[in-house]
């Protein structure tokens, strides 16, 4: 193709110069005599020849155009399928905290900066996710970096997927039981977006949909800075030793072992706008004193779309059996009343039995606003009704707005709670409570993230 549209363009004035010469090409039809054309037929003539060499320019450019643009066009199909992607993200943060007399204004910084790196030959799948975060002195001051996910696996001719490594866990809603940026009660008691080490199947999709995960340990730990709880520096909350220094040293020294989760969906209703799920986990703990105990979970969910309206119900019930010794404790609680779970750098408290409650509703609104647009109100409310101990309710409600523009994505979240590491100063509050945060508490949240 490269070779020949230089060529044509070459010989096409030979071409159409025996058109322009010759009157035998612009005599009306059935004129009696070539010799004698009437004066109006040498201005057609004159016309056609004007048409002709108008023609060949056209010829010439459109077929150029024609070479350029396939190369071009076999380019841009190539990167379409290419099968190894890299992207990433980094975000920024406003926070501001009803509790911090200390941060009147709020104060902002960077939130996360992440590479993605995926794959997909339409057989061969896996993606990797590293994220660093570096948080300012309102929220902590410190910095950490963890694998968010990392996996490897096949997806089969039915559609269905085996994946081996890190990955998430298919339990309750998914990918998400939440639409604001902290997610929902669930996230902190390890049940929501979460990722271990193992091996997951999802059966290929349809009406019914299933999955089923092993996973022989949690997502292991990775580094930060000195004010950071070492076991504690990873995305996923996991049951995890307590650090004496950062954390509450109670000498727990409990890991989470041999995790098995299953997850089935119904898709109902015209378009399958409604799925129904249940969901199961037992595993063990390994508490590092020779005496495992086991874990279990159920849950109930449900989503439903109504056009712009989406709905989120969960209701989850879970229990953590733990053989803590008398001494593995602080403020003299009963010792296997809680666990110590860990993320982002601190473990905290949580009941070792609770139920669940999620409910959330949302509206995408349609058209654009300026570069604005994909707008989506919602509000997400969730409890934790604790069933060890005397310990009262935690609660979050967050009310927002997400938005984007191009690359860039947009949160605004206001946010209600109590009992609440991420909402209160009760860092204690999904275990026993203070009497001092008894009310409820506000953060307000701005963020904006650039995606690549």
């Amino acid at each position: 193709m490269s070779l020949f549209w230089p060529l044509v363009c070459r010989d096409l004035p030979i071409i159409f110069q025996e058109i322009d010469v010759n009157p035998y090409f612009s005599i009306p039809v059935n004129h009696p005599d070539p010799l004698s054309v009437p004066r109006g037929a040498h201005n057609t003539n004159m016309a056609i020849t004007a048409v002709t060499r108008a023609t060949r320019r056209g010829v010439c450019i459109v077929g150029m155009i024609a070479m350029l643009s396939v190369p071009v066009a076999a380019q841009e199909q190539a990167e379409a399928k290419a099968p190894l992607t890299v992207g990433g993200a980094i975000r920024f943060n406003y926070v501001h905290k009803s509790w911090q007399d200390e941060y009147r204004s709020g104060f902002f910084g960077l939130d996360t900066a992440r590479l993605d790196v995926n794959y997909d030959d339409g057989q061969l799948i896996g993606s990797a996710q590293y994220r660093y975060n570096n948080f300012p002195k309102g929220q902590g001051g410190y910095w950490q970096h963890f694998l968010h996910h990392g996996w490897g696996g096949v997806r089969f001719a039915d559609k269905s997927e085996l994946h081996i490594g890190l990955d998430s866990n298919p339990f309750g809603l998914q990918p998400f039981a939440s639409n604001n940026f902290y997610e929902s009660i669930a996230f902190y008691a390890g049940l929501e977006d979460k990722y271990d080490l193992g091996v997951t199947y999802a059966s290929s999709p349809g009406p019914v949909e299933w999955q089923l995960g092993f996973f022989p340990r949690d997502g292991g730990s990775y580094g930060g800075g000195s004010n950071t709880a070492g076991a504690s520096n990873r995305y996923s909350y996991n049951i995890v030793a307590d650090d004496a220094e950062q954390g509450y040293g109670t000498g727990q020294t409990d890991r989470e072992r041999n995790t098995l989760v299953g997850r089935v969906a119904w898709h109902v209703g015209p378009d399958r706008q409604h799925e129904l799920g249940v969901s199961g986990l037992r595993g063990e703990i390994d508490n590092g004193r020779g005496s495992d105990t086991r874990r279990y979970a159920a849950a109930l969910h449900y989503r439903g779309n109504f056009g712009r309206v989406n709905v989120m119900l969960e209701a989850l019930r879970y229990r953590y059996r733990t053989a803590h010794g008398a001494g593995q404790t602080y403020g003299g609680l009963d010792p296997n009343s809680f666990v110590m779970l860990g993320g982002f750098g601190y473990p905290f408290p949580v009941a070792s039995a609770g139920d669940i409650r999620i409910a959330n509703i949302s509206y995408s609104i349609p058209g654009r606003l300026g570069p604005f647009s994909d707008f989506k109100l919602y509000n997400d409310y969730s409890d934790l009704h604790k069933r060890s101990g005397a310990y009262r309710d935690s609660v979050q409600n967050v009310t927002g707005m997400s938005f984007s523009s191009g690359k860039w994505t947009f949160y605004a979240d206001f946010m209600l709670g109590k009992h609440h590491p991420y909402l209160s100063p009760d860092l204690g509050g999904l275990a026993a409570t203070a009497i001092e945060h008894s009310g409820f508490t506000r953060r307000i949240n701005l963020q904006a993230g650039y995606y690549f």
